[in-house]
């Protein structure tokens, strides 16, 4: 997976192998390896290359625990809502676009890895769309402007 270059990091959300531990056991989640690594390096940070495809940005890499803005346990819950969010317990957001939608990376047997893009309230009849086969595919092709 490529290094991304990072632009500006949030103060005060650095992320632990023991935060990380603690998280899986609070929310029965097992994050993959590579996430796992990608939040200890990128969780709470703007990156240059935000640019996926021509119809995507991703604004923030979302810290693992609640801060100020948004973090990955702060949406969780809404993800999982039936009623609110996509209602599916194995999404996790790792990211969020200008507007605060957020990116998903599925670790279901199905589809583990497929990245997805928040769209609901959207002219769909679903709550998140596929963008990419894998997480490493995601990464590999975000770009600067």
């Amino acid at each position: 997976m490529k290094e991304l270059t990072i632009k500006f990091k949030f103060d005060g959300v650095s992320t632990s192998s023991d935060e990380i531990s603690a998280f899986e056991k609070k929310y029965d989640i097992i994050f993959p390896e590579y996430l796992k690594a990608f939040l200890l390096t990128y969780g709470g940070t703007t990156t240059e290359e935000h640019k996926y495809l021509d119809q995507y940005t991703v604004n923030d890499f979302l810290p693992l625990q609640e801060n100020r803005n948004a973090s990955i346990e702060m949406i969780l819950p809404v993800v999982r809502d039936e009623e609110e969010g996509a209602g599916r317990n194995d999404l996790i957001p790792f990211a969020t676009d200008p507007g605060g939608r957020s990116f998903y990376v599925s670790i279901g047997e199905s589809d583990n890895g497929c990245i997805y893009y928040d769209v609901i309230g959207m002219v769909s009849a679903e709550p998140v769309r596929k963008i990419a086969n894998s997480f490493e595919e995601f990464i590999n092709s975000l770009r600067k402007d």
